[in-house]
């Protein structure tokens, strides 16, 4: 699939129009929360919005490039939650920041599950990866403004990687569960949590003489 296939045929220019797009977004959302990737077609987004699929097509010219924008909209509210989260949290204590962001990673992944599930699959799906990780970056940037605030409490040197392997154990452990297909298990913003901290606080010599002590094994 050619790049330019996920881009907008048009951006709306006045209120109709911004109405119109918000309209086949939210109806492909409802399309794929209640139905799944299966019943995602364009003509189907476009019966779901009240709309002629005619019309749909003046501002997507495929289901695909509908899909995109659904994921450029996700990708983007979720670079303004965590930034919000690191800004309200820059005088609390680390585990309450971090407790605020374990809760953002479940509540992201749970809080329409149908959509997120369906979304990261189109993620690895479509040839979206530059964009993707432009989102990740900008995250990674926020989670390393989180560590500068905390730095001193951390027995870390390169905050940037610590930033993004934050980034990456969340993401982990929190799809792992939603592969389960059921509600969130009890206690897993809890178990993010202790994962985070544990990744943070570790002193670093405790890691080496772990590493020396197995070469001994």
């Amino acid at each position: 699939m050619k790049r330019s296939q996920l881009e907008p045929r048009k951006s709306p220019r006045q209120t109709r129009s911004e109405a119109m797009v918000e309209a086949i977004l939210e109806a492909a959302v409802r399309v794929l929360e209640r139905e799944g990737l299966a019943a995602f077609t364009a003509t189907r987004v476009a019966e779901v919005a009240g709309i002629s699929v005619g019309s749909l097509y003046q501002y997507f010219p495929n289901k695909h490039a509908l899909t995109a924008a659904l994921i450029r909209r996700e990708q983007a509210a979720l670079v303004q939650a965590v930034e919000a989260v690191v800004s309200d949290t820059k005088d609390l204590s680390l585990e309450a920041g971090l407790s605020r962001l374990a809760a953002l990673a479940v509540s992201h992944q749970y809080g329409r599950p149908g959509l997120a599930s369906a979304l990261d699959h189109e993620e690895r799906r479509l040839p979206l990866g530059k964009e993707i990780e432009a989102f990740r970056t900008a995250i990674r940037k926020a989670m390393r403004g989180f560590l500068d605030i905390h730095q001193a409490r951390l027995p870390l040197q390169d905050l940037d990687s610590a930033a993004a392997d934050l980034l990456i154990i969340a993401r982990a452990m929190v799809e792992a569960d939603a592969d389960r297909r059921e509600p969130a298990a009890p206690g897993l913003e809890r178990r993010v949590l202790r994962a985070l901290m544990g990744y943070l606080l570790l002193p670093t010599e405790a890691f080496t003489r772990s590493r020396s002590s197995r070469r001994f094994l």
